[in-house]
């Protein structure tokens, strides 16, 4: 292991995207001019005992001065808030989601009632951050000031006790390599979306019109719901599977081989799942073909073929995003 680079990454993954470089560049010249001519593993180690923990000499080449919280805190502060803010999220999002589906009662148009609570769910997830900001805030600094002394934060005495043994146990994760938490949020809203719209296919995924200025009302629903409820086990599997990829995802942080793998196997039989389903003819609602062709004034042939047509664009694109997917996670795990 590079001890030089473990730590110079140490310092710099705390920095602004725009100074890492100068900086990694800056610390490895000053641990170079530390060292002797034919150094060893030990020299190594007393010139980055000298230098010290690298997250309080992260916080000395921030531009900005942190006089709320102090620098002993400041990096603790930030991933306290990273680690609550996901899951703050997440729960707001599903409590909402819970009360909708508990308490619905069936008198409104499913999607009139969605762009309701779309617009709920953001005002009530902008008022949890703001929420988790101001009280994290005020806690971390009441313990920066009066709160607990130095000696007694548990951050202070790693601070205190570090050394560059505890370099061993640090990853370095490319950033074209990482899996952000941005992605994993978007996985688990995605998966519940598709989730909630399959088993409640008769009630969401329909044709929707205005009448008399009330507003959307559902006329019909897509898909017959008796044959997607027939593959109801496959898909609860796949539903088990997802949430523990994203969990899988959550843990390992970045794309491994191991996790491409998952990743694929996954997604390979969920889009041959989904072909399977597609290419029932039993799937789409017998009464919608008869209403389409009154609509657009039509026949139930054109509209049979028009049909077929834009499915089968609809799962070849699937198919190719999934596709797509799978090659660029493997091409990042790949990547050194």
């Amino acid at each position: 292991m590079n001890l030089i680079e473990v730590y110079v990454y140490e310092v710099t993954k705390r920095l602004s995207v725009k100074t890492r470089d100068d900086v990694a560049l800056e610390l490895r010249s000053t641990i170079e001019d530390m060292l002797p001519e034919n150094f060893t593993e030990q020299d190594v180690k007393d010139a980055l005992t000298k230098l010290g923990n690298p997250a309080v000499l992260a916080a000395s080449y921030r531009d900005t001065p942190m006089y709320l919280i102090g620098p002993n805190l400041y990096d603790i502060y930030i991933l306290t808030m990273k680690r609550v803010i996901p899951w703050a999220i997440l729960v707001t999002i599903f409590i909402h989601i819970f009360e909708n589906v508990m308490f619905f009662s069936g008198k409104e148009a499913i999607l009139s009632v969605v762009i309701h609570s779309i617009g709920i769910i953001i005002a009530n997830v902008i008022n949890v951050l703001i929420q988790v900001f101001f009280w994290f805030t005020i806690v971390f600094a009441f313990v920066e000031r009066v709160g607990i002394s130095n000696a007694e934060l548990p951050h202070k005495k790693i601070c205190n006790k570090w050394t560059p043994e505890d370099l061993k146990y640090a990853k370095i994760i490319p950033k074209k390599k990482a899996i952000s938490k941005g992605d994993l949020l978007f996985s688990f809203i995605w998966t519940a979306v598709w989730a909630i719209a399959y088993f409640y296919a008769d009630h969401l995924v329909g044709v929707y019109r205005s009448s008399d200025g009330n507003g959307l009302q559902f006329i019909m629903p897509i898909f017959n719901q008796d044959t997607l409820m027939s593959y109801w086990p496959i898909i609860a599997i796949f539903i088990v599977l997802e949430l523990g990829l994203i969990i899988y995802k959550w843990k390992a942080a970045q794309w491994t081989m191991k996790l491409v793998s998952a990743n694929a196997i996954i997604h390979l039989l969920s889009a041959i799942t989904f072909i399977v389903i597609a290419s029932n003819p039993h799937l789409l609602n017998e009464a919608l073909i008869p209403y389409l062709a009154e609509l657009f004034e039509t026949s139930s042939s054109a509209v049979a073929s028009s049909l077929v047509w834009i499915w089968r664009l609809i799962v070849a694109s699937c198919v190719v995003t999934i596709i797509i997917e799978i090659y660029e996670s493997y091409r990042k795990a790949r990547l050194r």
